[in-house]
């Protein structure tokens, strides 16, 4: 059937860049709080629930809430008898109290419990426990903050603004915070320092460059903090931070290298270089030195090395071979055995003696695990290997569209499936932001148990893309600003190949992709409109001329370019840009969803897309667009994250299987 969709009104504004005018009809939905734009925004929720109304979107709530397996929690750290940690629960975040077997005593802290905040994480102050550091955030800022508050009392003491991260000193009751601030084009960054002797924040260094957001890690000695400023999502500059003398030393001043911080030991702070190898070379810095006097300790030759810690004074890095993951001891690179070994590693806090991990593979639900220094052991959840799973899980390639690269794909499947040609498939990817895309249970986007999808009769292909670092910097340079519609090449060829191997077909294909796996989603559907059965395209980039000048733009012109700066970056982004490359033609159904909080992609990316997809439409299929009123760079929370998931998940089925 054709729809009759909300009317939009289309300005008749036109914009110059560089000597090309550009129309602009829908940049008036960039004012969230213009009545008109309010009005737009309430008549497609109101169209997009007549679309869900009899298609049994509460039955779908019931039959997904019975089946969830919360989240592991994490950012796990020592408090009192216990621990504190972070949780997701149904969209929602908190922070709780553990018990000594990591079991949830109680919630202390959830959304709004803090005036008009979300909290994500806490720790305490290793000298004082009833003085906690809570990083959260206001809705629809650019940027979360610190605060200190005092638990005992009920008060905050002190916020320390703008930052993505902050440490407490193990010797004084002080806790660093890097403060970004931007102004224009600039972003500028301050570490600051809480001390609860005056409870006031000063100023400790102030980074002289451009810097695109700070970062603080403590030494796990906690002799020292590192000082870190990335000038873009690949190269950063660094300096050590002697607490007790107040020295500071700069190790790469005026020269941004790809470098990636480990820890510090003896006096020595340990450094991944990508400078000279994709693979990674681990390097020693002795403290008072710079990285120009660095040694090499160690240098990976297969793999992608890409973190390290310290356990039980030695020193261990994170490999990963295609985004699953290794760690070796180090200096010798002998590798210490994993659960599985299409599993993924990440960090999830540390506790007296020992480092806690989430593991995640597509078989399996994600459980915590404990490392003491010498081996991994369970302490929460059922971890099973891929040999106890009724799953296949092949690691394969495909050709790139734009150059023939070969590009690494999971095909998760049933071992009894068949190549017949109309296998329902889910095609999840992101690529970019220097970001790797490891095995996991969930698509993260429609909330999609993947053991279930595959066990229900589905395929499940994780793409690795060109733009994220599952092969180091290469690989990222080769996905980003004037490189980037190698991205959508790369996910293009993938689909392409699973059509050719016989598992399915375009009708029976979904792709599903958040933020700028959104933008990834948007361009795929502009770009091949004919290669998918449906698209769950969620808190998407589609403006890739107005992006700069929202208020993380200069943060996201180091990863796509800038629109401003030259009739070449001009011309490039308005080639792929979703929304000005929508045309009349068939598009298969879409589903778009953005939040009104959203802090990182404003919802006008969503909205404006969605106007002009409903526009130029020429098929009988839906364009629904779905905005949170208190959505933010999610899918909602509480009740509102289940509604959310569920039309996805009815999407899907309504239109592939």
């Amino acid at each position: 059937m054709k729809y009759t969709y909300p009317k939009c009104r289309k300005s008749d504004l036109v914009e110059d860049y560089f000597g090309t005018k550009l129309e602009a009809p829908y940049t008036w939905l960039r004012n969230t709080n213009d009545p008109e734009v309010k009005d737009f925004t309430a008549r497609e929720n109101a169209f997009t629930d007549a679309w869900f109304s009899d298609r049994g979107v509460d039955q779908m709530m019931q039959k997904l809430k019975s089946a969830y397996t919360p989240e592991p929690v994490f950012s796990i750290s020592p408090w009192k008898d216990g621990y504190l940690a972070s949780r997701d629960l149904e969209g929602n975040y908190s922070i709780v109290e553990l018990g000594k077997d990591l079991e949830i005593r109680r919630t202390l802290f959830k959304r709004y419990d803090l005036p008009e905040r979300t909290p994500f994480s806490a720790s305490a102050c290793p000298l004082d426990p009833d003085i906690l550091s809570i990083m959260s955030q206001v809705d629809a800022a650019p940027r979360p903050d610190n605060i200190i508050y005092d638990f005992k009392k009920g008060e905050i003491l002190a916020v320390m603004p703008m930052t993505f991260s902050g440490e407490w000193s193990k010797h004084q009751k002080r806790f660093y915070s890097p403060a970004t601030k931007v102004d224009g084009e600039l972003s500028s960054t301050v570490i600051q320092c809480w001390d609860a002797a005056e409870n006031r924040i000063t100023d400790v260094f102030t980074y002289p460059g451009n810097s695109i957001f700070g970062q603080v890690n403590r030494s796990d000695d906690g002799k020292y903090f590192i000082f870190s400023f990335s000038v873009n999502y690949s190269e950063q500059v660094f300096y050590s931070f002697h607490e007790e003398s107040g020295r500071i030393t700069a190790l790469n001043e005026g020269n941004p290298l790809e470098l990636i911080y480990v820890d510090s030991l003896d006096d020595v702070h340990y450094f991944i270089s990508l400078t000279e190898s994709d693979h990674g070379q681990l390097l020693a810095v002795p403290e008072g030195k710079t990285i120009a006097d660095a040694s090499l300790v160690f240098s990976e030759e297969t793999g992608y090395m890409d973190s390290g810690f310290v356990s039980g004074g030695k020193l261990f890095v994170h490999v990963q071979s295609c985004a699953a993951s290794a760690v070796k001891l180090m200096p010798g690179g002998e590798t210490v055995p994993l659960p599985d070994a299409a599993g993924s590693l990440s960090p999830a806090g540390f506790g007296e003696g020992k480092r806690f991990f989430k593991f995640d593979t597509f078989t399996a639900k994600p459980v915590i695990l404990a490392f003491d220094g010498n081996a991994f052991e369970t302490v929460s959840g059922d971890c099973r290997s891929d040999e106890d799973s009724a799953l296949t899980v092949e690691l394969l390639f495909a050709k790139s569209g734009s150059d023939g690269a070969e590009i690494p794909y999971y095909l998760v499947r049933g071992k009894d499936a068949e190549p017949n040609g109309r296998n329902p498939v889910l095609m999840y990817g992101y690529g970019g932001y220097n970001i790797s895309m490891p095995p996991q249970s969930t698509e993260v986007v429609s909330g999609t148990g993947i053991p279930e999808w595959v066990n229900g009769g589905g395929i499940y292909v994780h793409c690795l893309l060109r733009g994220g670092n599952e092969y180091g910097p290469a690989w990222h340079e080769a996905g980003m600003g004037m490189n980037k519609k190698n991205c959508y090449s790369d996910f293009i060829g993938i689909a392409e190949k699973v059509i050719a191997d016989g598992w399915t077909s375009p009708t029976h294909i979904a792709i599903s992709g958040c933020s700028n796996g959104g933008l990834l989603m948007s361009s795929l559907v502009t770009m091949r409109p004919d290669l998918w059965g449906c698209v769950i395209d969620s808190v998407p980039h589609t403006d890739m001329i107005h992006f700069a000048d929202d208020d993380r733009g200069p943060m996201y012109i180091t990863e796509y370019g800038d629109p401003h700066g030259s009739r070449e970056e001009f011309e490039y982004l308005l080639s792929y840009s979703p929304v000005h490359n929508v045309k009349d033609v068939d598009y298969p159904p879409v589903y778009i969803q953005t939040g009104e909080c959203d802090n990182n992609v404003p919802p006008y990316h969503g909205k404006s897309f969605a106007a002009m997809m409903q526009a130029k439409n020429t098929s009988d299929n839906p364009i629904l667009l779905r905005v949170l009123e208190k959505g933010s760079h999610d899918r909602g929370q509480g009740d509102v994250y289940w509604r959310t998931i569920s039309e996805m998940h009815i999407f899907m089925d309504n239109f592939i299987r």
